[in-house]
């Protein structure tokens, strides 16, 4: 579950940031405090993307254990499936 989260956060935070400036987040391209450098904006913008993809993964984990199986099929004809219409 980590491992898939953690190369799709990476790949997003590469695509997120070729395209935004971490220093530019903000009011009249003034920065806000956490995102002082734009390492820091980088790091934050990566572990919201692990996160979600943590997420994502946890939620698809619980969804594949807890489904109901499907019942068996069950042959209605007696002789083996053949109709005799």
């Amino acid at each position: 579950m980590a491992w898939p989260s953690f190369l799709v956060a990476s790949v997003a935070t590469m695509i997120c940031f070729a395209f935004v400036d971490p220093l530019l987040v903000g009011n009249d391209d003034y920065p806000p405090p956490a995102f002082a450098t734009r390492m820091t904006g980088y790091a934050v913008g990566f572990f919201f993307f692990w996160l979600v993809a943590s997420l994502s993964s946890l939620l698809t984990l619980y969804l594949v254990r807890t489904a109901h199986p499907e019942p068996p099929e069950t042959d209605t004809a007696e002789d083996g499936g053949r109709s005799t219409e």
